[in-house]
């Protein structure tokens, strides 16, 4: 039967990588009978490679309303496109992390509109999820706001972060429930449930262990990724951009030119001393109160007899702006700033000098034009005298 493969994250479990992976092999893909499609609108902060965002997509317009009517024609492009897929293709991929979020608050007829179209057109769903542990979901997931100066958590404190989340997002963290909201529309043995766990997964890559869920293996013929997708902040580079992020003299492309440097600062310049944001006593009372969630989805979802996750906790100290590699980082980001600039004042110096060059260089040769002219322009005039003559 055809099948649609609906890849919804959660958020900050290597989405970007995977979607990149999709992108870069998609001639391959289809050599097999699998299609991953361009996404059908272009939407403002969203990665193209996104191309299910049309289930769950958000538009607003240049005074800061909903754009509900274009949302609307998007939705039903993307519908369409699947659609047309299925003529060429048995298999149809589509993948955004937004949807674990999405279709738990403002979008909540996701799956109830995705399955009215696959009776339609006979296709089958198959949602496929990666889940990391609570405590570590809620890190990755402030990381990602903060480095991305993305919605109101961009300039909240972990422990600010922490606190709020849980209570207005609470449903995000609620595996089981979550996914019997998914269930009731396709059933629980159309869902693939994976840990966000490298020993879990196929040859201990998170792209060989998707392709592998989707039936198929990553031969010689598929390109590899050259590193992962999406890195995320250090610690320390997290709290200097929360901090920016605060400045509103800042323009965005301002922050997000800062946010860079910080990105290169966290990928050369490893932890010397591993820390958390969350206390082991903090992580300890997050995992209790999802325990039972936990337990529940890995009895009725993953069904292999053995628990969603470990419950192994790090006894790394809990992370404080006073810590000795603070100033340390602070130099190499206020160093790496300024050296940027200076190398920028350096290539803009040498494209002055080559365009000065190249004006002199113009003008003397407009100088030696109107010289011939000039010469051209008397031995006429000397010729018309003596012909008058």
């Amino acid at each position: 039967m055809k099948t649609l493969y609906l890849h919804i994250g959660t958020p900050k479990t290597a989405t970007s990588s995977i979607q990149k992976f999709l992108d870069e092999n998609k001639e391959t893909l289809e050599k097999h009978g699998y299609c991953f499609p361009e996404s059908v609108y272009r939407y403002r902060k969203v990665n193209i490679r996104r191309n299910g965002h049309f289930l769950v997509n958000k538009i607003v317009k240049e005074d800061g309303k909903r754009d509900k009517e274009q949302e609307k024609i998007c939705s039903e492009k993307g519908f369409d496109q699947i659609a047309d897929c299925f003529h060429k293709f048995d298999n149809v991929i589509i993948s955004d992390e937004a949807i674990w979020h999405s279709s738990s608050y403002f979008r909540k007829n996701t799956f109830s509109k995705l399955k009215r179209n696959a009776d339609e057109n006979g296709y089958q769903i198959k949602v496929i999820v990666y889940l990391r542990r609570q405590d570590q979901f809620l890190l990755s997931r402030w990381n990602q706001s903060v480095k991305q100066n993305f919605s109101y958590a961009a300039k909240l404190t972990c422990d600010e972060y922490v606190l709020k989340v849980q209570k207005k997002e609470r449903k995000i963290f609620e595996y089981a429930s979550k996914l019997d909201e998914i269930a009731d529309y396709i059933g629980k043995e159309n869902i693939i449930v994976r840990r966000f766990q490298p020993d879990s997964w196929k040859d201990r890559s998170i792209i060989h262990d998707f392709m592998y869920e989707i039936g198929l293996d990553v031969t010689d013929e598929f390109i590899e990724l050259e590193k992962e997708a999406n890195l995320r902040l250090n610690n320390n580079t997290t709290e200097i951009k929360r901090i920016i992020n605060q400045n509103q003299r800042f323009t965005d492309n301002e922050i997000s030119y800062l946010g860079k440097l910080l990105r290169e600062i966290s990928e050369n310049n490893p932890e010397k001393k591993p820390t958390s944001m969350l206390s082991k006593e903090e992580t300890q009372k997050i995992l209790s109160e999802y325990e039972q969630e936990n337990l529940r989805v890995a009895e009725e979802y993953c069904r292999d007899g053995k628990p969603l996750f470990s419950n192994e906790i790090s006894d790394a100290a809990k992370w404080s702006p006073q810590n000795e590699e603070m100033y340390i980082d602070m130099i190499r980001f206020f160093s790496s700033a300024i050296v940027q600039l200076h190398r920028e004042n350096l290539q803009q110096d040498e494209e002055i000098k080559y365009l000065k060059s190249e004006l002199k260089r113009l003008e003397k040769r407009e100088n030696s034009i109107e010289n011939k002219i000039q010469k051209i322009d008397q031995t006429s005039k000397t010729f018309r005298e003596k012909v008058r003559h």
